[in-house]
């Protein structure tokens, strides 16, 4: 089960760091989807592993999901976000960059730095932590991208299914 779920959040991650930094333009219907998934299948994992759920294996989940959250927004926020050929476009740079590194790195350390039951209960909600992650970047960006007020690309649509292609007042 551990191996499952670093190779799940491997795999994840190479996907999405691909496509922050390559760019495109800002879409919402791909933000949700993603970091759903992988909190449920976090979540399905979390429960159904053969672990002794201590008050330290608890305490190491919920500090690793807290830690996760603020480098996710922080992530968020670094997002560039400029216009191209006149729509809201998003790319990832080196501020980007960093905070991924200690994002993971962050990661590793809570599998590293833990032992026992705290070390399997961090090591099985690996899909989770990265989804919790990632819906707090994408939460973030969303923030921006709406106080933003540049054009979205046409058919681009919001999570209140308008639209884009106008601008986004509130």
């Amino acid at each position: 089960m551990e191996i499952l779920s670093y190779a799940l959040a491997g795999l994840v991650l190479v996907w999405v760091l691909s496509r922050q930094f390559s760019g495109r333009f800002v879409s919402f219907r791909r933000a949700v989807v993603l970091p759903v998934v992988l909190v449920l299948v976090g979540l399905d994992q979390a429960c159904n592993a053969d672990i002794r759920w201590t008050g330290a294996a608890v305490g190491v989940v919920v500090l690793d999901l807290l830690l996760m959250v603020g480098l996710g927004a922080a992530r968020g926020a670094a997002v560039r976000l400029t216009e191209r050929d006149g729509y809201l476009y998003q790319r990832g740079g080196w501020p980007l960059l960093v905070l991924w590194v200690v994002s993971i790195g962050a990661r590793v350390g809570v599998a590293v730095l833990t032992t026992g039951d705290a070390r399997a209960a961090a090591a099985t909600t690996v899909a989770l932590s990265v989804g919790v992650s990632l819906a707090a970047q994408y939460a973030v960006l969303s923030y921006r991208v709406r106080a933003d007020g540049r054009p979205l690309r046409p058919g681009a649509r919001d999570r209140r299914g308008a639209v884009a292609g106008s601008r986004l007042d509130p």
